[in-house]
């Protein structure tokens, strides 16, 4: 019985760790940019986000959410060549949705979580824009996919 209740109470300590790191989070990283921006920052935590960019040269995006979920709609931003998004979850999950004609390479580390490009690697052109993805899940989840 006495195992049970430190086991419990650890349980508990551990919540309320990741409730204050989560209000940290949201404090400490900078959200920035716009729907029209070509660099944008977005923070989901304890709660949602939605974004959706129409930039006609993205450059770069990152996303962050703690114990929360965020969306990033792609379909309507354009480049010429590469960008790059930076995509960390924790206790959380983030989905990208792309166009069909970009080309995505993810690399990822996942820890109790897991993350998955959904693109398919043969639907763009060689020459079609290339969107980078570094993608970093912690018990949470990361998924890109493209519009049909």
């Amino acid at each position: 019985m006495r195992v049970f209740k430190l086991a419990l109470l650890g349980l508990l300590l551990l919540n309320v760790l990741l409730v204050v790191a989560a209000q940290v989070a949201k404090r400490m990283l900078p959200a920035y940019g716009d729907d029209d921006s070509d660099v944008f920052a977005a923070v989901a935590a304890m709660n949602g986000a939605e974004i959706a960019n129409r930039s006609d040269s993205f450059r770069a995006g990152s996303g962050t959410a703690v114990m929360g979920g965020m969306t990033i709609n792609l379909t309507e931003a354009s480049f010429a060549t590469s960008a790059t998004l930076e995509l960390t979850a924790v206790a959380g999950g983030i989905d990208v949705t792309v166009p069909p004609n970009w080309r995505v390479e993810m690399t990822s580390t996942a820890v109790a979580g897991g993350t998955e490009n959904l693109t398919d690697p043969d639907g763009a052109a060689d020459d079609a824009p290339l969107l980078v993805v570094d993608a970093r899940a912690y018990f949470g989840g990361i998924v890109i996919r493209s519009v049909a």
